[in-house]
């Protein structure tokens, strides 16, 4: 990316579609988590399946209040080790000997964690550590009634003394992590619901320190929930990760507040987009689908347009979108530039090679999504 035809100019000159992050609302974004999690007495261990992006995680970390970082893929640990960065925790079990090889390899030059919820994981795991001369530090997974990763919560005892007893591991505690819970509308409901899970996980957490195991860990939570899951005294670490950019599913469920909107964090990543079309008389056409723009029908993109009062973005194909008006008058005209939120940041992102910083909508720098496709 040539960021020298770019430097100084303004946003509206950036060609289309790509992705901006007002640096301002990014950096207040951090301040804000980690300020509320530092005064809640825990860490941040933030979450770079969010943004792909190793710049902004040394961000994340530089920012403070953080215990380290977490991934959900081996290839994503990879590339943060290949920026320089440790102290990483694969969220999602690592199983197949492809993957577990890669393991050894980023362990062998930075401190990366996994989790297990599975003996026979454990054992390859043990395995495949001894032929390393590595001594891998693990998490127990325990299922937050969710189903799709994780043990019982009354089986994580057993597993967590076996995976004791294995002699190329280290328990360091456990994970717990409920995603179907993040986005559950109603700020009542989704503290209720949470509560009940991590109560039930910090009674494991609890029984692993009785049973005179290394319970030193205790990581799970999400932006969702970040201030409820701060209730529960065990909980040790959180794996925020939406909050630094933000997104159209996290804005429209409730906040502990705003009932009707989750308005702590900004949105700081916007997709900006060209009207291509105006042929049309109650829409107009814009030049991003489904391959600029990860799309979910209930939670659609947000437009941020300050002129954009009722306007409305649609999918419109592979890509395409078009956006609605509210009044004849109202109607973009071609060319004009529509900036949105994303539907959902994480897809969103991994769909570019880059995003370009913004200040007061004059653009300062270009960052790599450097981990873009790394789904191993």
């Amino acid at each position: 990316m040539d960021m020298g035809k770019y430097s100084g100019q303004s946003k509206n000159e950036l060609d289309t579609p790509c992705l901006t992050l007002d640096i301002d609302i990014f950096e207040d974004n951090l301040a804000l988590m980690r300020d509320f999690v530092t005064a809640s007495g825990k860490k941040l261990r933030p979450h770079v399946k969010t943004h792909k992006c190793s710049e902004i995680a040394k961000r994340q970390l530089a920012a403070g209040g953080c215990a380290g970082l977490c991934v959900a893929k081996v290839s994503e640990a990879a590339g943060l080790t290949a920026a320089g960065l440790t102290d990483i925790l694969i969220t999602s079990p690592v199983v197949t000997v492809q993957k577990i090889s890669a393991l050894m390899e980023s362990a062998k030059i930075a401190r990366v964690m996994t989790v297990i919820d599975n003996r026979d994981n454990a054992d390859a795991l043990n395995l495949a550590a001894g032929e390393s001369c590595l001594k891998l530090k693990v998490l127990a997974d325990v299922n937050p009634a969710m189903g799709r990763t994780g043990v019982a919560c009354e089986e994580a005892l057993e597993l967590g003394k076996y995976i004791a007893s294995l002699p190329n591991l280290e328990l360091m505690g456990i994970q717990c992590y409920a995603g179907n819970i993040q986005h559950i509308g109603s700020f009542k409901q989704r503290h209720e619901s949470s509560l009940l899970v991590m109560r039930q996980a910090a009674e494991v957490f609890r029984q692993f320190k009785l049973a005179g195991l290394n319970g030193v860990i205790f990581t799970g939570t999400g932006t969702g929930t970040f201030n409820i899951d701060s209730e529960i005294p065990e909980m040790t670490d959180f794996q925020v990760g939406s909050y630094c950019v933000m997104d159209a599913e996290y804005l429209q469920i409730g906040g502990s507040a705003n009932p009707e909107r989750f308005d702590l964090f900004k949105p700081a990543l916007s997709l900006q987009t060209s009207v291509i079309s105006v042929n049309q008389p109650d829409f107009v056409t814009v030049d991003a689908g489904l391959k600029a723009l990860y799309y979910t029908p209930h939670a659609p993109p947000i437009v941020l347009n300050q002129a954009g009062s009722g306007w409305k973005y649609e999918w419109f194909g592979d890509e395409h979108g078009r956006i609605y008006f509210p009044e004849l008058c109202m109607k973009p005209a071609l060319g004009g530039r529509i900036e949105l939120s994303a539907s959902h940041c994480d897809p969103t992102i991994n769909l570019f090679d880059s995003m370009w910083i913004i200040k007061d909508d004059i653009v300062i720098d270009c960052w790599k999504i450097d981990l873009r496709g790394c789904c191993r």
